[in-house]
């Protein structure tokens, strides 16, 4: 089997590169602190992973895990993404890659960050290729089990009190036959955990405005890796006022009305039940 062909058989590779450059983007059109939260928030999700599966991590050694943060920080762009081919082709499982190599290399990064090992800019180029190789394996994590109804999240960005919109979308899905989880007024770290908790197909998430953009892409972020496999949809004023940037932020699609929406919506929805059913991806 070729080199070629392992990677097709689980890696995206498309994705991997389309996520590259909108973070790419996305950092180019933040300030510094901003970039620096959403590093943060990369780290800490995939960190997170590795207590969850203990028997994963007997099988890599710390020094496996240096080598792979080596290659994460390298001037070379492709380094982290050859290691990871390669250590996919001499046997490891996708789980064991997600779960315990990123993992475990986004805690050593981290301790390195704190030590002062690594510079600012060290680890935002760091974060961006993880949070790349993730999205380029999320296939491999799309929800298997039969799906009898339709069944979505929605969500309001945390810190904004205008809800009414989601609310009213809502309400008309539901209409339409959909199953809708309503999260409003819940804190990033809450809305995360009760989305990781439903497993949703898909997630439908509003945002009033360029001023909530950064709390958009963290929260895209952080759901990108507690639900690999979900698809999500944005809409709100965020779209008139910043839609470049929401465009960078790695999102299925982007609606500003409820017909557009339901049309996003269908369409999401099929794309997700053929992932589902595509042998590959079990």
């Amino acid at each position: 089997m070729t080199d070629a062909t392992h990677r097709a058989e689980w890696f995206a590779q498309s994705v991997y590169e389309q996520t590259n450059i909108g973070i790419r983007t996305l950092k180019a059109n933040l300030a510094e602190d901003e970039v620096r939260s959403l590093a943060k928030e990369v780290l800490r999700r995939v960190a997170q992973r590795a207590p969850e599966h203990p028997a994963l991590a007997q099988r890599t050694s710390h020094a496996d895990i240096e080598r792979l943060c080596m290659a994460l920080t390298s001037k070379d762009d492709e380094a982290a993404t050859r290691l990871i081919m390669q250590i996919g082709a001499d046997g490891a499982s996708p789980d064991t890659i997600y779960l315990t190599f990123l993992a475990g290399a986004a805690r050593l990064l981290g301790e390195w960050w704190d030590d002062s090992r690594l510079s600012f800019f060290d680890v935002t180029i760091a974060t961006s290729r993880i949070y790349s190789i993730m999205r380029g394996m999320s296939h491999l994590f799309v929800p298997t089990e039969p799906a009898r109804i339709r069944v979505a999240s929605f969500a309001s960005v945390p810190g904004e009190t205008h809800t009414l919109g989601v609310s009213m979308a809502a309400d008309l899905f539901r209409k339409e036959g959909w199953d809708i989880e309503l999260l409003v007024g819940l804190g990033h770290h809450d809305l995360i955990a009760e989305i990781a908790q439903s497993r949703p197909r898909l997630i439908g998430l509003s945002c009033s405005g360029r001023h909530s953009s950064v709390s958009l892409a963290k929260l895209i972020i952080g759901l990108r890796l507690s639900n690999p496999g979900a698809f999500i949809m944005v809409s709100g004023q965020v779209l008139d006022e910043a839609e470049d940037l929401v465009l960078a932020m790695d999102v299925d699609g982007t609606a500003s009305a409820f017909r557009g929406a339901k049309a996003t919506m269908d369409s999401l929805w099929d794309r997700s039940i053929n992932q589902s059913s595509n042998p590959r991806n079990k």
